[in-house]
């Protein structure tokens, strides 16, 4: 863990950031890192699936005023497929301006690998794969950590380690942290916090978040929070979601995000499938 921090911590700034993916994440305020149990733990963090579901398969999207998201993936706890396209507008190249006049959209592809360390819930994890978008395509890697406890986890990850640059624009090496708590059978806290900061329309950003996640009936979850940036101009943002189990183990998902039109607002709807 020590030795990734290094790395990322001393790397370049970059100019671009990709947009956050996951209905249920973002409807936890993008409060994941220490929560990923499902298919989206394959960018979330890799390491999360040691302990997650024996098999997820999740098809989402989110579209927000700024940015946009959509996600299909399967996993199991060593390994797990992943695709998803990301459009930002936030994009900028080395001389400020937006490569693309409009989106900057990029595709993403990986393959997960996770290994559990011993007996005391340690798990470390990496999605390999490749990135294109602005007529280049390069090599990406995302590496995580998760420690799993009784009464919550602890989870650290770390994006685009190589730093892809596509056409003028390379995506940010991104660093996060994050803490879920159990804090009664049916009811999840969890917080995150950026480690680095991102370059975004020309200014720094670095976000915090805190979500909630309660399961109050055998076939519904709720879900809410709100994110915020602890650099630059951007407005928090509050979020709402919920899921339900319509057939046997295939659940349909949706959140909304709602706030400051100097936020990101925005919404998202998906089907999971949870075993």
């Amino acid at each position: 863990m020590a030795a990734m921090l290094t790395i990322v911590l001393a790397a370049a700034p970059a100019r671009a950031q990709t947009a956050p993916v996951g209905v249920r994440a973002a409807g936890m305020g993008g409060a994941f890192t220490a929560v990923a149990d499902d298919a989206t733990a394959t960018y979330w963090n890799p390491a999360g699936l040691a302990a997650g579901t024996f098999f997820g398969l999740t098809l989402d999207g989110n579209h927000f005023d700024r940015q946009a998201g959509q996600f299909a993936g399967f996993a199991t706890p060593p390994f797990g497929i992943s695709y998803f396209r990301t459009a930002s507008s936030t994009a900028v190249d080395e001389n400020g301006r937006n490569p693309a006049g409009g989106s900057f959209v990029v595709h993403h592809a990986g393959a997960t690998l996770v290994q559990s360390l011993g007996d005391h819930g340690l798990a470390v994890g990496t999605t390999l794969g490749m990135v294109h978008g602005n007529g280049a395509t390069a090599f990406g890697a995302d590496a995580g950590v998760m420690l799993t406890g009784a009464l919550g986890k602890i989870g650290l990850v770390a994006h685009n380690l190589t730093a892809p640059s596509l056409g003028g624009v390379r995506l940010d090496r991104q660093v996060r942290a994050g803490l879920s708590v159990n804090a009664r059978q049916n009811l999840l806290v969890a917080a995150d916090i950026d480690l680095t900061s991102t370059g975004v329309s020309g200014e720094d950003r670095q976000d915090a978040a805190i979500g909630v996640e309660v399961h109050p009936q055998a076939r519904v979850w709720v879900r809410g929070g709100t994110h915020w940036s602890m650099k630059g101009t951007a407005a928090p943002i509050g979020t709402a979601g919920a899921s339900v189990a319509v057939y046997g183990s295939i659940r349909a998902d949706a959140q909304v995000s709602f706030g400051s039109q100097d936020g990101d607002r925005g919404w998202g709807v998906g089907l999971s499938f949870v075993y």
